[in-house]
This record gives C-alpha cells, sequence and structure tokens, in this order.
C-alpha cells in the first residue's frame, strides 16, 4: 500500500516539475531562436601613430606610456634652429623679390619717361623737316639744311620706337600692368611668398601635438633622438570612439541586419551589459584578407566553417567606471527578431551622409551627454527582398541607453 501510495506521489511530483519546466524552456527556447552569440569579439578602434613631418634632433618630450592627452597637447619638440634659419632666408627672399619689383615699376616709369621725350623730340623733327622742306622749295635754305632736317626726322623715328620697345620690354619683364593695390600680386613674389609659408610650415611642424585625446602607448622616443619624417615616435589610442569587432559563423549570420540591437558583455567586468548596435557586415570573410589567402583549387580540400567580422558600436558612451580597452574580449549577443533591416551598408555612413559629420558620442563623456545614434525601426526597415540596397532610411527613433543594469 504505502509502496503503491509513493509511486503516485512521485509520479505527481515528476508531473509537475515537467509542466515547472515547459515555460522556463519554452521561454529559452524563443530566446536562442531569436539571438546568436559569439565570444570570438573584441574590443577594437583606431589606433593613431604620432610621427614627424620633417626630420630633426628631439630637444624636448612632455609625455610617457600610459600618460592621458586632450587634442592639442604638446607631445614632442624638435630643435626649431635650422627651420628658423630656413624662415629668416625666405623673409629676405621675400623682401628682395619686393625691390625687384620696385625695381621693375621704376623700370617702367622710365622707359614711359623716355618713350614721352621720344615722342616730343619726334613732334619736333616733324616740324623742323616741314619747315626745311618749305624753304628749300623757296630756295631760301641750302640742300644740307634740309638733309640735316632730314636725318634729324628719321633719327627722332626710330629714338620713338625704340623708346617703345623698351616701355614693351620694361612691362614684360614686370608682368601684367596693375594698380598700386596688386603691385606685388606678382610671380616673383608670390613664389617667394610660397617659399615663406612652407619654411613657417616646418618651423610649426617642430612641436608635434596630439590630434585627438587619447593614451599615449608604445613610446620609443627620446631626447637627443635624430628622427626622419614618417617615422613612428608613439601610439594614440582614443578614448572615445571604441567598437566591437565580433567574428560570426557563416551560418550564424543568415538572419543579421545592420540596426539590430546588441547586448554585449566583457569579460573584465562580468555582468554588466551593454547596449549597443550592428553598425556593418564586412562584405568578406576573414581569411579572404588575410596575408596568405588559401587556396582552395589546389591539394586535399577540407571546408572549414568561414567568419565574418562585424562591427558593433555602442549606442552610447562607456560609463566611466568601466572603460572598455583595445583588445579586451567580449561576449556578443544580437537579436535577430526583425530581420527587416539592409545589409550592405553602415550606420555611421548614414550619419555622415544625412548631417555632415560622423557623430561624435562615442568621444564624449558620460556627463557631457548622450547623441543618439541612427537605429533602423520596424516601420523604417526594409524588407527582406529589398535588404540589399545600400541607402539607409533617415529619422530613425533614437536606440537605448549605453549601459544597463547588472544580470
Amino acid at each position: 500500500m504505502k509502496s503503491i501510495w509513493f509511486r503516485r506521489i512521485l509520479l505527481a511530483a515528476v508531473a509537475i516539475l515537467l509542466l515547472a519546466a515547459v515555460f522556463p524552456a519554452l521561454k529559452y527556447y524563443r530566446y536562442f531562436s531569436s539571438h546568436v552569440s559569439t565570444d570570438d569579439a573584441y574590443v577594437d578602434g583606431t589606433i593613431g601613430l604620432i610621427s614627424s613631418r620633417i626630420p630633426g634632433t628631439v630637444i624636448k618630450v612632455f609625455v610617457s606610456d600610459n600618460w592621458r592627452v586632450k587634442a592639442g597637447d604638446t607631445l614632442v619638440e624638435l630643435d626649431p634652429s635650422d627651420y628658423q634659419v630656413q624662415v629668416n632666408g625666405a623673409e629676405a627672399q621675400l623682401e628682395r623679390a619686393r625691390q625687384t619689383i620696385d625695381q621693375l615699376y621704376a623700370q617702367v616709369e622710365a622707359a614711359r619717361s623716355g618713350l614721352t621725350l621720344a615722342e616730343s623730340q619726334l613732334r619736333q623733327a616733324r616740324i623742323d623737316y616741314d619747315r626745311a622742306k618749305a624753304l628749300k622749295a623757296q630756295g631760301v635754305v641750302s640742300a644740307e639744311y634740309y638733309d640735316q632736317a632730314t636725318t634729324a626726322l628719321r633719327v627722332a623715328i626710330a629714338t620713338q620706337g625704340l623708346a617703345n620697345h623698351q616701355l614693351m620690354q620694361a612691362e614684360a619683364a614686370l608682368g601684367t600692368n596693375g594698380e598700386d593695390h596688386t603691385r606685388y600680386e606678382r610671380p616673383v613674389v608670390q613664389q617667394a611668398s610660397a617659399a615663406l609659408q612652407a619654411a613657417r610650415l616646418n618651423l610649426s611642424y617642430t612641436t608635434i601635438k596630439a590630434p585627438f585625446d587619447g593614451i599615449v602607448t608604445r613610446k620609443s622616443v627620446h631626447i637627443g633622438h635624430r628622427i626622419e619624417s614618417g617615422q613612428p615616435l608613439m601610439a594614440l589610442v582614443p578614448i572615445r570612439g571604441l567598437y566591437i569587432t565580433a567574428n560570426y559563423k557563416e551560418t550564424q549570420l543568415t538572419d543579421v541586419r545592420v540596426g539590430q540591437p546588441v547586448e554585449i558583455e566583457a569579460d573584465i567586468y562580468p555582468g554588466y551589459i551593454y547596449q549597443a548596435h550592428v553598425d556593418s557586415i564586412s562584405i568578406g570573410t576573414g581569411s579572404a584578407f588575410a596575408l596568405l589567402p588559401p587556396e582552395n583549387a589546389t591539394g586535399n580540400w577540407v571546408k572549414v566553417v568561414q567568419r565574418v567580422p562585424v562591427k558593433i558600436v555602442l549606442n552610447g558612451p562607456e560609463p566611466s567606471d568601466k572603460p572598455l580597452r583595445m583588445g579586451l574580449s567580449v561576449e556578443v549577443t544580437i537579436d535577430i527578431s526583425d530581420t527587416r533591416g539592409p545589409l550592405l551598408t553602415s550606420t555611421l555612413q548614414h550619419d555622415l551622409g544625412t548631417r555632415g559629420v560622423i557623430p561624435e558620442t562615442l568621444r564624449k563623456a558620460p556627463d557631457e551627454g548622450t547623441q543618439n545614434y541612427h537605429l533602423f525601426t520596424p516601420s523604417q526597415q526594409q524588407r527582406p527582398s529589398d535588404s540589399q540596397t545600400d541607402s539607409a532610411p533617415a529619422n530613425a527613433d533614437p536606440p537605448p541607453a549605453s549601459g544597463a543594469s547588472p544580470k
């Protein structure tokens, strides 16, 4: 009797447990059928290599490894002596070019005065010639006097032609004739001015500054080093603007679309979830862009599941107490329940096209306010048959906040 009741109670308990497990199992089934995850994902970003535009000798270094700098902060200073000498020489050449222009103007004025004098002498010679011709016809003057007047006229005509050619030569040396406000707008002055600007630019390049906010790393420059143009001196990692590169299997990307929401958990901060979205999907697999791509047409072929990089951007800046660092391992989960987004586009490119600039949200501190990223809402997302268009819909709703509460 006890055995029968025990069996009934045991069966009832098993039935209750099975019924209780149905709902969690259904929930997890729906979750895993609408989400794809991978732990082959890492924090990525653009590393700025700091180098010099000119060769020189380092006289000051203002930073060290792992120092935080702001845009415009001085990093390295080169010896400016040689380039200051070049600036002084260029300034002297510019002044000399202006003096040359002044001399050419003076030559033009002198040539004009000479032409005026020659024209006056020609008029007087014509008057003398006409008078001599009339007097000779009357038999008042001798033939010698007439010949002298004729010769003087010919000399005056030649002198006037010579003066005219001298004026043309002086104006040609000066260039196009202009007023005083364009006095120095001449090729010789412009060439000297360009040389001076280049010398001043080279002098300014002796001070190497940070192009953006970031952390200094891999510093290899020290005081006294002789560096060449383009030689890497250090690397600068941006504080904001990092993103996630998730390498999904090709079999997982069937329903992945640009703009789908993403949850990110970094190994360094277990239990904390970053909210993000799919920014873009690579046009090729990782092996397609490898240094030595596979040669599948030779030898024995073994099929290997390929992985495709997916770029994931945070919806906003990460919290100040949980900053991401380049190379950190993360686990990425994409919600693929809505598959009407585009395949070949980028949300940042869409913002660039609509706003004219790429949003600077990820470079801002959390207390400076958030700037919404573009996401594709269900009403604006494309149909699966149209998902391969390059255009992204406009006026999308903003995504959720960047950080969520711990699990």
